[in-house]
């Protein structure tokens, strides 16, 4: 069947050279498209590395000098970062709470940019000074956002009785050292002497928000003995004081919250004022990228309705000017379901002529760099889903243009099929 299809396609070349090239030129378009929807999809659908429901960030402030709460510098006897802990164990003592964890510049969708220089002491020689974002954590932390090692066990229990440990993730754990086991491994501040650290534990990768990929990043430590290195210089107010709750809570909840917590809010001037959910945040964070890639999404749709019925249309045109033909088989006593798989089998064949062509198309994108291969590497089984899927949507595209025009060719009368021959 095959070979007498390629002698039908080939005596009706002026027509069909068209449709060739037509095919050629939208399937392009539509693995381009198909490859970025697909980038986009896998990418927002990744695993973020962390667990914001359920979490608040408080803001924080000092009271002014004519606040009646204002307290006197000269009656403190403790500092900011002091008052910080105080705040932090008084939250953490109410049963509606269930956890509660400081950072600097590291929270959630916080905007936290702090970078600093890294290198391996025994890892990779090739690797000179680099900056990487190193985000400052109390331990309760990784507990509070359920981060994991990359085993899936908890962080807090391995940093019990270690001395200034820091943590790195997945993706400096595999640039750095080419393995994930590093535990006990050293990094260091590139500048001489410069302070030797201990990796206590390996994270999973931790993406800044939905649309981006994870980046090589470690955590150090805020712990009773350092906080004065943090917040003494910094003030306390800028801390990042996050609460998880047991339940969920909506703003009103959380305010009435607030409302009831009343003086254990406060230590000396340090006070929260409001809070606001992390999802709240998140929804901030990424709503210019979210309408972003709403307008992309809704121009790809757009292109791929036009492509649909541009498709469809020129199959059922050419269904229609062979309806005689069809209706010619017919007479003669062809089967019509043996009629309908010929014509689904010939648009098919003419699909799949243009392979050559837009492999070639496809594999010479890949050097010209103009696909997103920062996100996701170009693989063997990215190229192959996008591929195949391209062709399996034209295939349904040609089948339904052909599918309504031999539809009504196969009901012709034996008469009227002789009439028009």
């Amino acid at each position: 069947m095959i070979k007498h299809l390629l002698k039908i396609i080939w005596a009706q070349r002026k027509t069909n050279i068209w449709i060739f090239a037509e095919l050629v030129v939208v399937i392009c378009a539509v693995w381009w498209m198909t490859d970025q929807l697909y980038v986009d999809m896998r990418t927002y659908y990744s695993p973020m590395g962390y667990d914001i429901s359920n979490s608040w960030r408080s803001q924080l402030d000092l009271f002014s000098p004519e606040a009646p709460e204002y307290v006197h510098e000269d009656t403190y006897i403790s500092s900011g970062s002091e008052d910080l802990t105080r705040l932090q164990q008084q939250i953490k003592q109410h049963p509606a709470v269930e956890d509660v964890c400081i950072s600097f510049y590291s929270a959630p969708y916080s905007g936290g940019n702090s970078w600093t220089g890294i290198k391996p002491v025994d890892g990779d020689t090739t690797i000179h000074e680099q900056s990487f974002q190193c985000r400052y954590v109390s331990p309760e932390y990784f507990d509070m956002f359920r981060i994991t090692d990359i085993q899936g066990n908890s962080i807090t229990r391995q940093l019990e009785g270690k001395h200034n440990p820091v943590i790195v993730s997945e993706d400096m754990a595999l640039k750095f050292f080419h393995t994930e086991d590093v535990r006990g491994r050293q990094i260091r501040y590139p500048s001489e002497g410069g302070e030797h650290m201990t990796i206590a534990a390996v994270s999973v990768p931790y993406r800044d928000n939905s649309f981006v990929r994870s980046e090589p990043f470690f955590y150090k430590l805020i712990t009773p003995q350092n906080i004065k290195d943090f917040f003494d210089g910094n003030s306390a107010r800028y801390a990042e004081f996050c609460v998880r709750m047991k339940q969920p809570f909506s703003q009103d909840e959380m305010n009435n919250f607030l409302h009831e917590m009343g003086e254990r809010l406060v230590v000396n001037n340090l006070h929260i004022y409001s809070a606001s959910s992390i999802e709240y945040y998140r929804e901030q964070r990424i709503s210019g990228t979210v309408n972003k890639q709403d307008r992309k999404l809704s121009l790809m749709v757009f292109l791929l309705v036009n492509v649909l019925f541009g498709i469809i249309g020129t199959f059922w045109l050419r269904g229609q000017s062979r309806y005689s033909e069809v209706g010619l088989r017919v007479a003669l006593g062809a089967n019509r379901t043996n009629i309908k798989h010929f014509m689904y089998m010939e648009g098919l064949l003419l699909l799949f002529l243009t392979i050559p062509l837009t492999l070639a198309f496809s594999l010479h994108m890949i050097p010209l760099d103009m696909l997103d291969t920062y996100r996701i590497p170009y693989t063997i089984g990215r190229f192959l889903i996008v591929y195949c899927g391209t062709y399996l949507l034209m295939s349904v595209m040609i089948c339904t243009g052909i599918w309504l025009p031999v539809r009504k060719a196969q009901q012709i009368a034996p008469a009227e099929a002789l009439h028009y021959e």
